[in-house]
């Protein structure tokens, strides 16, 4: 089996299924279900997926792949604030990978880009907008981040 359609929704469903906390071990079982690829492959399936880690309590940190839609919160986010053109958002340990990549992947026109670290996000928007438009501009792709902002 080498169509990649069915093999990004087979690595779904053993993501979604399973704590896999390597890339060796995602590629075993691929091959295991018939799938003949490299581990060069598999990390561009990862990207395509938009798959990070987040924490997990046994393993460290296990593969996690965002909702694809955009109106689901943001797992793991606890506080939001502003300084200038920056925001920081605080989000419970190991989770700001994740919460990044969803961030990033929403391609919000006023967000530069982020910087994430264990469980801290730096957020930095375009200069000249107004700071209550920084969370307008979020809240579109992330309705229920009001309820985690800090004034």
């Amino acid at each position: 089996m080498n169509n990649k359609a069915d093999r990004l929704k087979i690595i779904r469903e053993i993501i979604n299924k399973n704590k896999i906390s390597r890339q060796e071990d995602l590629l075993f079982l691929l091959v295991n279900r018939g799938f003949d690829l490299t581990q060069a492959t598999l990390s561009r399936d990862l990207k395509d997926l938009k798959v990070g880690k987040i924490h997990d309590t046994h393993l460290g940190s296990i593969y996690f792949i965002p909702h694809d839609d955009d109106e689901q919160p943001l797992r793991g986010a606890l506080s939001l604030t502003f300084s200038h053109n920056t925001g920081v958002l605080k989000t419970e340990a190991g989770f700001a990978n994740s919460v990044a990549v969803r961030i990033d992947s929403a391609e919000i026109e006023e967000v530069l880009g982020t910087l994430a670290g264990n469980d801290t996000i730096l957020i930095i928007f375009k200069e000249g907008i107004q700071r209550d438009h920084y969370l307008t501009a979020l809240q579109q792709h992330f309705p229920d981040i009001d309820s985690i902002f800090v004034d």
